[in-house]
């Protein structure tokens, strides 16, 4: 059964496509060895921040070196939200 149509002779809608901006992810394994923390945020501003700090909280750092912040950037990955599922 085809939809009706409506006044002026088109058909209804049928289709909406709501698009949320891809999120940043990073899993800090991909760049320390062992751990296994995933930090992911809506912004790599919000990603870089939180990194800064589980770097110095968990894996004792007191500064974060240009090269690690670098490495740190070249891994981030745009993650769609229906990705996370897992």
């Amino acid at each position: 059964m085809s939809p009706s149509p409506t006044a002026g002779g088109r058909s209804p809608l049928s289709e909406i496509t709501v698009q949320r901006a891809a999120m940043r992810k990073l899993d800090c394994g991909a760049i320390i060895h062992g751990c296994e923390t995933r930090i992911i945020a809506s912004s790599e501003e919000e990603l870089l921040r939180a990194m800064d700090t589980h770097a110095r909280v968990d894996h004792g750092l007191t500064d974060v070196p240009e090269t690690l912040q670098s490495q740190i950037r070249r891994s981030v990955r745009d993650v769609e939200p229906a990705d996370l599922r897992d």
